[in-house]
């Protein structure tokens, strides 16, 4: 989407089941909407916490530290403004990385993606204000 738009928006599409959810970060300088297709999430946003179904969505301001971990399995489209962080996806995916093994690896990449890690996923330890 970044390519039809200019890199004004970007967007990408995703499936996962319970408990899956990216580790905290913020992207300085993009805006982000979910959109939720199916299932239910569970987003921490700046330290509150709230949910959304199939049908709604949730917005995340540029440079707003944020997470989401998965309550049901669910599908949603994400999409960000300007675009650009879909492709950090294939280029973790095609060096095999994984997270929480390669989080060191991840986040130089992240950095490339308009994207800081910040901190670990909903329901680590670690994650101040979490919900789960």
């Amino acid at each position: 989407m970044a390519r039809e738009t200019g890199g004004k928006l970007g967007a990408f599409a995703s499936d996962a089941g319970p408990g899956d959810g990216p580790p905290r970060h913020r992207h300085p300088k993009s805006d982000e909407v979910f959109v939720v297709l199916q299932g239910r999430l569970r987003f921490w946003r700046a330290g509150e916490a709230c949910e959304r179904s199939a049908g709604e969505i949730f917005h995340i301001p540029a440079g707003v530290e944020h997470t989401f971990v998965v309550v049901e399995r669910a599908r949603w489209i994400a999409i960000l403004s300007p675009g650009g962080l879909e492709g950090f996806f294939p280029a973790v995916a095609a060096q095999g990385l994984e997270i929480p093994r390669d989080v060191a690896a991840i986040k130089a990449i992240a950095t490339e993606f308009d994207m800081e890690i910040t901190g670990p996923p909903l329901g680590h330890p670690q994650t101040a204000a979490d919900p789960a």
